[in-house]
């Protein structure tokens, strides 16, 4: 009895997960303007989120190329 209600949690907290992630938008755009606690993204493309939405921004940073 106690391996099939633990089991049954963790199926629940697997489903309940995966549908977090699945839910958020993924954007792509580039800075336009960075005040200090301030910053203007303009978007590529169609996307969902509005203004005062909560966002996560990974900074992407360019390879380096090194000569001789």
């Amino acid at each position: 009895m106690s391996k099939k209600l633990v089991s049954l949690a963790v199926a629940l907290m697997f489903t309940v997960g995966m549908a977090g992630v699945s839910m958020a938008a993924k954007c792509k755009g580039t800075v336009e303007k960075n005040d200090g606690g301030e910053m203007v993204v303009k978007l590529d493309g169609k996307c969902k989120a509005k203004s005062g939405d909560q966002v996560k921004i990974k900074v992407k940073a360019a390879a380096a190329v090194e000569g001789c």
